[in-house]
């Protein structure tokens, strides 16, 4: 197949019994036997000018890229002298032009039905005749009448001495080998994607851990309780403060007023330490209690 940003010369090509096919224009030194394309020409005393085609008998002897047509030989230029800036190649594509139709040449076995052409591979020419294929067998295919150079009738062609004609419009439906540029650039746009995915994930599975260590740190607090900042001290001295009416009393430690207390008892004698006895009513919470 050819490039579609590509410049396309359709040239008769000897190798193909004067069948036409496509050629692409390429920027390079050409070598002995293929077609140029004039694309520059300064020179006006040769006959020819942009547009026309050669093709290649010599090469300079320099590598300068200059080559020498016979064809472009003229009074003025007489060697027929084309220097490298004045040309571009014409490279062959395995399309073909035939009976107003576009087909590529394709080397496979033929099926039933289906139109080839006989190229010697061996030569690596072929005569230009165009036949259709009415039998495959194991070695050879069958064809409709067939004459070769020299007059005679030839019904059968061995594999590997022919070429498929496939329509291009049945090409266009296949898939197309993809272009390693856009291969490439697919693949750094997938890596890109994944790399931000995994990123992604990694801050997820950090924020999970971060949580899941603070989760950690609160179940251990609950199952192991530690004294509230708020209680007073074990040793911390009671104060006790009768009212002068009745019998109420509150009592308090290190500042904070002990509640759910029943009665207090106190055994004083003189010269000795006070000991008391200080009963909480049912259900007091450890918040309530020294």
């Amino acid at each position: 197949m050819t490039e579609t940003n590509a410049k396309i010369h359709v040239l008769a090509d000897e190798t193909l019994g004067g069948i036409k096919r496509e050629y692409v224009e390429v920027d390079r030194k050409a070598e002995v036997g293929e077609k140029i394309v004039i694309v520059e020409k300064v020179d006006c005393g040769d006959w020819f000018g942009i547009g026309e085609t050669f093709m290649v008998d010599r090469t300079y002897p320099t590598e300068d890229g200059d080559v020498y047509c016979d064809d472009a030989s003229s009074v003025h230029n007489v060697n027929g002298l084309i220097p490298l800036y004045e040309y571009h190649v014409l490279e062959p594509t395995d399309i073909v032009h035939i009976d107003g139709g576009r087909y590529v040449l394709t080397d496979r076995k033929a099926e039933v039905g289906e139109k080839i052409v006989h190229v010697n591979k061996d030569r690596g020419k072929s005569d230009g005749v165009v036949t259709e294929v009415t039998d495959v067998g194991s070695s050879t295919i069958d064809v409709v009448g067939y004459e070769v150079s020299d007059g005679d009738s030839v019904c059968g062609i061995s594999h590997g001495y022919y070429r498929v004609l496939i329509p291009v419009e049945a090409t266009e439906d296949e898939p197309k080998p993809a272009d390693p540029i856009d291969v490439i650039a697919n693949l750094a746009q997938e890596v890109a994607s994944l790399k931000r995915t995994v990123d992604r994930h990694r801050d997820e599975i950090d924020t999970l851990h971060k949580d899941n260590r603070t989760l950690g740190e609160e179940l251990a607090r609950l199952q192991d309780p530690k004294e509230s900042e708020e209680l007073a001290p074990i040793d911390a001295p009671l104060v006790f403060i009768q009212r002068k009416i009745g019998d109420a009393f509150d009592v308090y430690q290190d500042g904070k007023k002990l509640r759910g207390i029943r009665h207090i008892r106190i055994d004083a004698a003189a010269g000795e330490f006070t000991t008391h006895d200080i009963e909480f009513v049912s259900g007091a919470t450890e918040e309530e209690r020294p």
